[in-house]
């Protein structure tokens, strides 16, 4: 299975990527993107810093980033054995509407219309995931969750941002719901706001292994 775990800035989606890649062997994992991105720790850098006339150009490499290791790694993905073959996607490329919508919904109306029109073409179904499970947190276990990983481009432009992380935190389940209607994703969701890593890893578990039951069996209803 292709399995994406969404949710918003510092949920837990790479700890919990992390950890189900380990336990389930012949998995694989995609990351949003390398500690070492140039091109994305730039971009991420200027956002933060509130430059100009950036969204389009940093969602479009994302997603063509996104898209180009997706279709190699899902060729290696091929080579493992089928019992527990899963990739997990540390979010995957539909997510990134969302911060593209809230930006852009602010400036003249033609930006967000290109956008759309752009992000069409983009996204494949092929990368579109089986099953996504969703992190859901407050937004007070985000800000603390911020401040303890220390990711410095947050840390120090934490109060100029403050204002959209209030705004992205109100607007992400609800955008990534009408995506999941738009896209017909299979997802779950998980609050994770008073439960320990291992607790969601062990939700997590729990879902994969039911829905690849699910999945068996409809296989053998149909053939």
């Amino acid at each position: 299975m292709i399995i994406g775990i969404s949710g918003m800035i510092s949920a837990g989606k790479s700890v919990l990527a992390n950890k189900l890649n380990e336990h389930y062997t012949n998995s694989l994992i995609l990351h949003e993107f390398d500690d070492n991105d140039e091109v994305f720790n730039t971009f991420l850098k200027w956002l933060y810093e509130k430059k100009e006339n950036l969204t389009i150009a940093f969602q479009t490499y994302i997603i063509e980033n996104h898209t180009d290791k997706f279709s190699r790694i899902f060729l290696d993905l091929q080579s493992k054995p089928k019992k527990n073959r899963h990739l997990f996607l540390d979010r995957f490329s539909v997510e990134h509407y969302i911060f593209a919508k809230l930006i852009l919904e602010e400036k003249n109306p033609k930006y967000l219309e290109a956008y759309d029109a752009l992000f069409e073409k983009l996204i494949t179904k092929e990368e579109l995931p089986d099953l996504v499970i969703f992190l859901d947190i407050d937004f007070e276990t985000f800000k603390r969750r911020i401040f303890e990983r220390g990711r410095k481009e947050e840390i120090d432009n934490w109060d100029l941002n403050f204002e959209y992380f209030q705004k992205l935190h109100a607007n992400y389940y609800k955008i990534f719901k009408k995506l999941a209607e738009r896209f017909q994703l299979n997802f779950r969701v998980i609050d994770t706001n008073k439960l320990s890593k291992e607790e969601v890893f062990k939700e997590a578990i729990k879902i994969i292994d039911e829905e690849e039951t699910i999945c068996q069996k409809r296989q053998l209803i149909q053939g």
